[in-house]
């Protein structure tokens, strides 16, 4: 028979902890009214928003330059001279750790004639020279040559020459820039997110998986696609069985930041039989060390099974799961910082997702994946979704390289390739005649949200 969303289901109001207390992992945010009273305007959303040139540009102006973005994670940086490039926009900054306890960011680019001093990823210096001339700079972006000096009259060379400095701070092992140098801190701006992710310890895990792809869709339209479980039941059906996409849990932070809760081993009352164990909930059951063979209970069940087998102290991860919630222990944790960077959490490991805008084109974006493992038992890989391939040193002794992909070869497993395949063809259907705009459900709500926080930012008024 067809499935019917049930009536006395509210979308996103279900909560899986109900008696969850005030300040635990599990408490439930108010609802998304109370922190934007104008949510219903963007019930509907005008395609231009991802495609118009104009629109694209006071993206820019108004909120790139204004607020957090995340740059990288600071083991990537782990000695003085370290560096990482970090290119936003037509913007490339560059992240340099200038002390054992001190990172800082410079805009890359040359002060003479606009070269940039980096191209690669990561590297490790003394100084930074431009390729074209041969000016230099210290690593704490401080002058230190500049070639035939005495050819230049004395007014060429007034005011800076130093590198322009980047806000610069760090969270969990990520680190945050920001080009406005009015903007509040990353603690005031990250608001509840630090509170509700600390137990996960992401400072302490390293990273096993870094995949960039060049995707045919505005930012947005590939965010958006994280930001919902409403498409699971089209987009991947394979989950149904262990994943319970109809009771879940949205939650709305200040500052646009989110949350979407998912419970894991749990099969989705869209599935006829709730009591097979199917394929890949037997696989979950494995990876926590209980043998499917001899598994008794029904698929209704299984997340019991599961939770119980992590919290024995001998579980195959290695890990004490006693600083998390239960829910914590078995489910998927999807939060967002606004504006462009979501987290699938597990004890385990976290999936880190980043949607960076293209330089020039608003039809193009640059969909990056990060994932990243706390030191697990023996060869236990993190949670299979994620994709990290068999032969991937996941110890934390290897930094794995940079993958540039292409859609078609993107190495970033099936959960992950069935999402990217769908977001070239709304970016098309967007300049159809006969669409007119968006038409968001109650599923969406964290849309709404990334839409209603936007404006804030274009309309010049200060966060939240």
């Amino acid at each position: 028979m067809p499935f019917h969303y049930p009536k006395e289901v509210v979308p996103g109001e279900y909560t899986i902890a109900p008696e969850a207390p005030p300040g635990s992992h599990d408490e439930k945010s108010p609802p998304m009214r109370e922190l934007y009273p104008n949510r219903d305007d963007y019930l509907h959303v005008s395609p231009e928003r991802y495609f118009s040139g104009a629109h694209a540009q006071r993206e820019w102006d108004g909120l790139w330059t204004r607020t957090w973005t995340c740059a990288g994670r600071a083991s990537d940086i782990p000695e003085t001279g370290n560096w990482f490039k970090y290119d936003l926009g037509r913007e490339s900054i560059l992240v340099v750790r200038t002390e054992a306890d001190r990172i800082e960011a410079f805009y890359n680019v040359c002060q003479h004639r606009g070269n940039q001093l980096v191209h690669g990823d990561f590297g490790k210096s003394e100084r930074f020279t431009c390729s074209f001339h041969g000016w230099q700079w210290k690593i704490n972006g401080q002058t230190n040559l500049i070639t035939d000096v005495s050819t230049f009259k004395p007014e060429v060379l007034k005011g800076r020459l130093n590198l322009p400095s980047v806000r610069c701070e760090t969270w969990a092992g990520f680190v945050f820039v920001n080009m406005d140098d009015e903007a509040p801190p990353l603690a005031d701006f990250l608001a509840e997110i630090p509170h509700f992710m600390q137990s996960y310890q992401m400072e302490q895990m390293h990273v096993v998986k870094d995949v960039v792809i060049e995707l045919d869709a505005n930012w947005k339209v590939v965010l958006e696609a994280f930001l919902e479980s409403y498409h699971l039941q089209e987009t991947h059906p394979q989950a149904k069985p262990f994943v319970d996409e109809v009771h879940y849990q949205l939650d709305f932070f200040r500052n646009g930041h989110g949350r979407l809760h998912t419970a894991i081993g749990y099969p989705s009352p869209r599935c006829e039989d709730r009591s097979t164990v199917a394929p890949g909930l037997a696989y979950m059951l494995a990876e926590a060390g209980v043998d499917p063979a001899a598994y008794e209970g029904r698929a209704m069940q299984a997340r019991d099974a599961l939770l119980a087998a992590k919290r024995v102290p001998d579980n195959p991860y290695g890990i004490d799961y006693s600083g998390f919630s239960d829910s914590q222990v078995t489910d998927d944790w999807n939060y967002s910082i606004f504006p462009n960077m979501t987290f699938n959490t597990h004890p385990e490991g976290v999936l880190v997702m980043r949607f960076l805008p293209h330089p020039t084109d608003p039809e193009k974006s640059y969909y990056h994946v990060w994932v990243i493992s706390r030191k697990l038992k023996g060869n236990v890989r993190p949670p299979a979704y994620m994709g990290v391939e068999p032969h991937v040193d996941i110890s934390g002794e290897t930094r794995p390289a940079r993958r540039y992909n292409s859609k078609l070869d993107n190495e970033l497993g099936e959960v992950l390739d069935q999402d990217i395949s769908n977001v070239e063809g709304v970016q098309r259907g967007l300049h159809s005649r006969a669409f007119r705009f968006n038409r968001y459900s109650e599923q969406e709500q964290r849309i709404l949200q990334l839409h209603a926080e936007i404006d804030r930012y274009l309309s010049a008024a200060p966060p939240q």
